[in-house]
């Protein structure tokens, strides 16, 4: 009572048009011939705007006369009655945000990495953009050959360096492992620059002619062999930088293999990207209790596609935001506060260091960009110059003097060439015989892993965060199209459940009179035939 006459002359502004109105929209209907359903329709519509407005407009001048603690309970005890009359509908809102949350985001990181190649109708394209007009990239894939590059720098300029990584190698050592290989590729270019069809016999009669040599004479030319393999891993290693085009290694080998890259980050990412997704349906549903609250309060359909939005939006951006900040241990009041992925430095620093490794710096990725790459140039004329010695020494041991080719001219130097080049076609397939040895002495996964280690925070960041740097933009507002897609939906529906609420209301009980009729017609006997 006290409440009501505190608000009675608000009430009568506002409340008591609505009665009025419906009471006499009804009569009006009545009078101009509408059917009784219709007129009760009228009138329910008004004492139920009247009854909606009566708690909001009570708890406003509650408020105004200073009954702030009386207005709160009189809003609250309104909106619970809302709350109780569907709560089931209103428990949704927050699941269905949280289901949101974790499909945008889910959404999202596939979309980091796949497809692979470009699916969809390409129209028109823009350079490392993986969106096309009509059709999509992953963004990973699409941009494979500038986040090489940042990979390479960081490599190259903080975790390794190539010169000091190749001497550790042993020349003797590969010399030796390599021997049989030299043997055999001697064998095979005798045979090939013998005369048509004189091939074998000469392989026979220079195999006959070594086992007839001194024993001095044999271990000459066993020095000589050795020396050869050594003195051009010696080259090898003084020259390196210019043999070596790390760079153009990693990157072209990442960008005609994309799901090398692919596989790098989602190793390295592993705990990050599970939490991006997962994350999405726990924020989603805190984000969601507060789209309940304001629907509760503020019941208008766009607020469900908006909340939508927002929660796409948002979730996406929250969990981004918690795998790389803060950079640096922030302490926050008890807690020390750091980017997830930080917190993992000792772990991914091996699992980076093993993806590298595997393939892409293993010893034969090396040999091939050594022998095809850049510098293949550099190394056909060190393997000219060690083969020019190699030959000039067999032939003083074979045929005695200091220098038995002095007088053979430009016939003995276009041998020479002859005999590097095919010496370069046939090395590759006598290499496996050093890449074990090769990979477990330069002992890039070591090297890798430790000085990854003793990285700082912000430029260890740097390993995974170009991933999400790149199209950070368009990864949250792809989720909060998704979000509002979902929105939207809901509304539809609430709008749909409140239409076939209005519906049976207005439908209402059948009128007496219809009973009265119906059993009337039942006890009446029934007609002679």
């Amino acid at each position: 009572p006290a409440v009501t006459l505190a608000a009675r002359p608000l009430l009568t502004r506002v409340a008591r048009p609505l009665v009025v109105g419906g009471a006499g929209g009804a009569a009006l209907a009545l009078t101009g011939g509408a059917s009784p359903q219709t007129a009760g329709a009228l009138l329910w519509l008004g004492l139920r705007g009247y009854l909606l407005l009566l708690p909001a407009v009570t708890a406003v001048r509650l408020w105004r006369d200073g009954k702030r603690r009386a207005a709160l309970t009189l809003a609250l005890a309104a909106t619970a009655r809302r709350f109780c009359d569907r709560w089931w509908q209103y428990l949704t809102i927050p699941l269905a945000a949280g289901a949101v949350g974790w499909v945008t985001n889910k959404v999202a990181v596939e979309m980091i990495f796949y497809p692979i190649e470009y699916f969809g109708v390409a129209l028109r394209r823009w350079v490392n953009q993986p969106l096309g007009v009509v059709g999509w990239q992953g963004i990973v894939p699409c941009k494979a050959g500038v986040m090489a590059e940042r990979l390479v720098d960081m490599i190259t300029t903080r975790l390794l360096d190539v010169q000091t990584v190749f001497r550790r190698l042993d020349p003797h050592r590969c010399a030796d492992l390599l021997a049989p290989g030299v043997d055999r590729i001697a064998e095979t270019v005798v045979a090939e620059i013998a005369p048509a069809g004189a091939g074998g016999a000469v392989t026979a009669v220079g195999t006959g002619a070594l086992r007839a040599l001194p024993a001095s004479a044999k271990e000459e030319l066993v020095h000589l062999r050795h020396e050869y393999v050594a003195g051009l891993t010696r080259d090898m290693q003084q020259h390196i930088d210019e043999l070596l085009d790390l760079k153009d290694v990693v990157v072209t080998g990442m960008i005609k293999e994309k799901q090398l890259l692919v596989d790098l980050f989602q190793r390295c990412g592993k705990a990050e990207l599970a939490f991006l997704v997962n994350s999405g349906f726990g924020f989603g549903v805190a984000l969601g209790v507060l789209q309940m609250l304001l629907w509760l309060v503020y019941e208008m359909p766009w607020t469900l596609a908006a909340g939508g939005a927002v929660v796409g939006y948002l979730t996406n951006l929250i969990a981004l935001k918690l795998i790389f900040e803060p950079i640096e241990p922030t302490r926050i009041g008890p807690f020390m506060v750091q980017g997830m992925f930080l917190r993992r430095q000792h772990e991914v620093s091996a699992e980076f260091a093993d993806c590298m490794t595997e393939k892409l710096l293993a010893s034969e990725t090396l040999w091939d960009g050594i022998l095809t790459g850049p510098g293949a140039g550099k190394f056909r004329e060190l393997l000219e110059a060690r083969t020019a010695a190699f030959m000039g020494g067999a032939a003083a041991v074979l045929y005695g003097g200091d220098h038995p080719t002095e007088f053979a001219g430009g016939w003995w130097r276009q041998l020479e060439r002859r005999v590097s080049g095919r010496v370069m076609e046939l090395l590759p397939t006598e290499l496996p015989l050093i890449h074990g040895y090769v990979d477990d002495t330069l002992g890039l996964r070591e090297t890798l892993k430790v000085n990854l280690r003793k990285l700082s925070p912000a430029e260890f960041e740097q390993v995974l965060h170009p991933v999400f740097q790149e199209d950070e933009l368009t990864l949250v507002l792809v989720g909060a199209v998704l979000g509002l897609a979902v929105g939207y939906a809901q509304c539809v529906w609430d709008a749909r459940d409140k239409r076939l609420a209005r519906e049976a209301a207005e439908a209402g009980p059948a009128p007496p009179e219809t009973y009265i009729g119906a059993a009337a017609a039942a006890a009446a006997p029934a007609p002679a035939a």
